[in-house]
């Protein structure tokens, strides 16, 4: 029996996770089986147990993988933004990025509306990744609290409460373009309209 190179496992892996998107993706996180997988690309079930213990785990990786690519791209062409304008341009990149990659629309649908967070699905994820979902909020957050701080905007400025209705804004209109599939909305055009509104009226708010 031949063993199998670092790089065919590797490629079988990668294989499997696409398989379980798309079934995740058709089926739902729960109706799923690993039998489902395998048969997506035609192998046992137990050659995806081999490389996944459980649902879960292939979860986690889905997440890791996603999470990966989105940090190669931001170090790339997106830095920490530390102003007003670098905000408004990580959010301009953010949604143009998602209306060029169909894999992550389906990546964010899979996440928002077909995964079933039971507890332990929710600490499981929790445990391996830490609380991804404050990523946006903090981004947000910071750059605020650094524009405050160079004076573009005042000191009376509430900068969590702000930070939350930016980031409730971004959400909203990312689960609204991944579910709605409207053709005629724009989250790069809509979203950065209303932002764009928010940020006018902070930049007034420091003069």
């Amino acid at each position: 029996m031949v063993r199998k190179t670092k790089e065919e496992k590797e490629n079988t892996r990668q294989l499997i996770l696409q398989a379980a998107l798309d079934c995740f993706y058709e089926k739902g996180f729960s109706k799923t089986s690993f039998d489902d997988i395998a048969a997506k690309i035609g192998m046992t079930k137990g050659a995806v147990y081999w490389h996944f213990k459980d649902k879960s785990d292939l979860l986690v990786e889905l997440i890791k993988q996603r999470l990966e690519i989105k940090s190669v791209n931001s170090k790339a062409n997106n830095p920490s933004p530390a102003n007003l304008q670098e905000l408004r341009d990580f959010f301009v990149f953010e949604a143009n990025y998602l209306e060029t990659h169909p894999a992550l629309q389906k990546f964010i649908f899979f996440i928002m509306l077909q995964v079933e967070w039971s507890d332990a699905v929710f600490n499981k994820v929790l445990s391996e990744l830490g609380d991804i979902r404050k990523f946006h909020i903090t981004t947000v957050h910071n750059a605020l609290t650094s524009a405050q701080k160079r004076g573009e905007i005042s000191a009376s400025v509430d900068i969590k409460d702000t930070a939350q209705l930016i980031t409730n804004m971004w959400k909203g209109a990312i689960n609204f373009y991944v579910s709605e599939r409207d053709s005629d909305y724009s989250i790069a055009k809509n979203f950065i309209n209303g932002l764009d509104i928010i940020l006018n009226w902070l930049k007034k708010e420091g003069k």
